[in-house]
């Protein structure tokens, strides 16, 4: 039994070897050994499926975010390899021939094998469901509706729907339950919103008609390691500051009279951005000089941290259908959100109002709401009814639309005005941009449309200054050249001191297209250092930006974003402590999901990313007799759906992205697929611009030369902005307005309605 010899005498029993080629080969013993090899392979194959059952073992409990994103294909199939030797090589020469095996580049084989065994497992018992459940919950994250999934069930390549629907009340909870933690050993920052979901009725009746759901979604933002940490005792500092700083007087010069050191950063970020224009086109791609020290960008003026420890987590909390846009609604909102923190007790109101300091984020109305409430009660019983935790921060990614509709109104013109944005509209054919809007696409359209035109203005300065026909002529200037004209550009064609140069001139020498061109070129700048200044996450260069972006709305007649940022600059100069200010600018402005260079976001933008995964796909509800259509994404529903379900189940969207994104970054087909959109190629539209300004002589002074329609004379928004501020009345009336006497007893004696 021992023999080498015995292999070769089981092969002859099984296939008898012959002399002749030709006539049936003898039997031998190939029934009897058929059936042995069956029987042993099967054995073995249920034995190594039990030794397998561990690493598809997922008990019903174990349901959670660390188990979904756990999963790494690669190490599962090199762990089910090694534990099914015969099970993996039987599966394997089913799924893939040898000369496949030799030819396939894209095929693998591996992971048919390894979901083949996960069926099978699945089969065997629930409990080992793990790629299972995996799959279930990405495949309803992206949508699959559910008569697929009552497929692919059948099927046992991923759970079932109503076990998915039932997974996503059961991932909400947890992540409730987490981030009552979470706000008692972190700081945390909330931010709300208004969220509409559309029901159609298909059959009307009085009580089952067609309507909208004015309803509330609400983020609270856990702080990274790396934030601002506030003292103890904040909060009392915070408001004796407040106290005695609220009766100051407000003065007009900080915003009037910029500080040297900050016009020269502001400047040195513009020269740069001009800069780059040069250095990124093709007509530079082969410069000798591209990696020259001088063309590095400015040093930051007051970066946030990266890396891990500077990302920033945040909690979807149910939506609450309360309708935000009054007094009485937001009051309603924050009740609702304490509610659900588990921050409505008397203990942890009191906690809240003596302790806390809570920066609550969101846009212009919202911030609004919560500031009148905080002036509004002003003289209630205690700090925690007075509000006096709160310090409201409005978002810079709505002030950044605000910012670019101020440019769109103050530059539109006609088409027939040469450089105004309706003959750029026009020439590139850029639709729906005319008419400003606050829905869909506009912003980014036109934030793509600010951009090129900036752009097509600058190499149109480019050859002015550098007095040459294209740009690939200026390579044979060496570096220090290339920067010497970058700030000649900035200085004679995009400053303040250039148009009061040319403002002092007599009239008939002015040259108003000239200069509309330059006031276009300084204002488009301040939008443009901005946007880069959020995304790159450095808060001082945005700080130094509030003076032009109060006199930029003071002027365009935004007085709603005047005084936030009125609000601001006082908050920073005398009404908020040293450690306020550093907590606010630091935290409260911007945050990071990933902590890579460049992937800053105000927190009202994340705020609307929520909303958008809440809005997008219609699905299916019904509740009781009537059948309705709400729009929602990341939402397991089909009938017996309600208002209340999608509140239950909206908690777990931060699970599912983070689900989504383990999964497909092990593949690379899907790697990439749908974060975002392929950007067309903007040369020939930059191209066509730059050749229309250069022919029409934009940046070329010409004695004399007038803009004959008055509609396509754009006002100077700044210079209106500083003339208002000093004359009118708007500081005054809103400095009176504020003032108010604060209450400061502690009567906490509450009532049976309040608990």
């Amino acid at each position: 039994m021992k023999s080498e010899e015995l292999a070769e005498i089981l092969d002859h029993w099984l296939k008898p070897p012959r002399t002749r080629s030709k006539g049936e080969r003898a039997p031998g013993g190939r029934a009897v050994i058929n059936r042995l090899i069956k029987t042993q392979a099967k054995e073995c194959v249920i034995k190594e499926m039990k030794l397998a059952a561990t690493l598809f073992l997922s008990p019903p409990e174990d349901l959670s975010e660390k188990m979904l994103t756990g999963v790494v294909y690669e190490k599962l199939i090199h762990d089910v390899k090694k534990r099914t030797p015969l099970t993996w090589e039987l599966l394997h020469a089913a799924a893939c021939t040898k000369g496949q095996e030799q030819r396939n580049k894209r095929k693998n084989p591996d992971l048919v094998i390894v979901n083949m065994i996960s069926q099978a497992q699945y089969s065997r018992s629930q409990r080992r469901g793990k790629l299972a459940k995996l799959h279930a919950i990405y495949l309803k994250a992206n949508g699959m509706p559910a008569r697929a999934f009552n497929l692919i069930h059948i099927l046992e390549i991923a759970a079932s729907h109503r076990w998915t629907a039932n997974a996503y009340k059961t991932l909400s909870g947890t992540m409730m339950n987490e981030v009552c933690q979470a706000i008692h050993t972190s700081d945390w920052l909330p931010s709300h919103d208004n969220v509409n979901f559309a029901l159609r009725a298909f059959s009307q009746r009085l009580h089952n008609q067609s309507h909208f759901i004015s309803a509330t979604a609400a983020t609270v933002w856990i702080l990274p390691k790396s934030a601002v940490k506030l003292p103890d005792h904040a909060n009392r500092l915070l408001q004796a500051h407040r106290a005695e700083q609220s009766i100051a007087r407000f003065d007009l010069s900080d915003i009037l009279y910029v500080p040297p050191e900050v016009n020269t950063r502001i400047k040195a970020q513009n020269v740069n951005y001009v800069l780059r224009l040069l250095l990124d086109s093709d007509d530079f791609a082969d410069y000798a000089h591209l990696n020259d020290p001088l063309f590095n960008a400015p040093p930051a003026v007051e970066q946030l941290p990266q890396g891990d420890e500077a990302i920033t987590k945040q909690y979807i909390l149910r939506t609450t259908e309360i309708e935000e846009a009054s007094y009485d609604g937001t009051d309603k909102v924050m009740k609702e959100i304490f509610r659900q923190l588990r921050l409505d007790s008397e203990d942890k109101q009191k906690r809240t109002g003596l302790h806390r300091i809570i920066p609550w984020a969101g846009d212009q109305l919202t911030v609004d709401r919560l500031r009148g409430l905080w002036r509004y009660r002003s003289e209630d019983l205690n700090s925690c009814d007075r509000a006096d935790y709160l310090i409201p921060v409005f978002g810079w990614f709505h002030l950044l639309m605000a910012l670019a509709n101020s440019l769109h109104a103050q530059y539109l013109g006609t088409s027939s005005g040469i450089g105004g944005l309706s003959q750029a509209f026009e020439l590139l054919k850029r639709k729906g941009l005319i008419n400003p809007s606050i829905k869909g696409p506009f912003w980014h359209h036109l934030d793509e449309a600010l951009h090129h035109i900036s752009e097509a203005h600058f190499r149109a300065c480019w050859i002015q200054v550098g007095g040459v026909t294209t740009l690939a002529e200026l390579k044979s200037r060496n570096a220090t050249e290339l920067q010497t004209m970058a700030g000649t550009i900035v200085t004679e064609h995009a400053s303040r001191a250039a148009l009061i140069k040319h403002a002092k001139l007599p009239e008939n020498q002015q040259d108003e297209v000239w200069k509309q061109s330059t006031m276009w070129n300084m204002d488009v700048l301040a939008y443009i250092e901005l946007r880069a200044a959020i995304r790159a996450g450095d808060v001082g260069r945005m700080e130094d930006l509030l003076p032009t972006l109060v006199l930029r709305f003071a002027g365009g007649g935004n007085s709603k974003y005047t005084i936030e940022l009125l609000e601001l600059i006082r908050g920073l100069r005398t009404e908020w402590t040293e450690d306020i200010k550093a907590y606010v600018k630091r935290n409260c402005w911007l945050f990071t999901r990933s902590g890579k260079p460049g992937s800053f976001l105000s927190f009202d933008l994340g705020q609307e990313e929520n909303i958008c995964d809440i809005k997008v796909v219609s699905i299916k509800a019904e509740s009781q007799d009537t059948y309705q259509y709400v729009q929602v994404n990341y939402s397991s529903l089909g009938p017996g759906a309600n208002m209340q379900y999608l509140s239950d189940i909206l908690p777990a969207i931060p699970t599912l992205r983070k689900v989504k994104d383990s999964v497909n970054s092990q593949f690379s087909m899907l790697r990439g697929r749908g974060r975002k959109h392929g950007i067309p190629d903007k040369k020939h539209d930059i191209a066509t611009l730059t050749s229309c300004y250069v022919e029409s002589e934009l940046h070329k002074r010409r004695l004399g030369r007038k803009i004959k329609s008055a509609k396509n004379r754009a006002e100077d928004y700044i210079n209106k902005g500083a003339i208002s501020l000093a004359e009118s009345n708007t500081v005054t009336d809103w400095v009176s307005r504020r003032t108010v006497e604060r209450a400061t007893e502690e009567e906490w004696n509450m009532s049976e309605d309040s608990e």
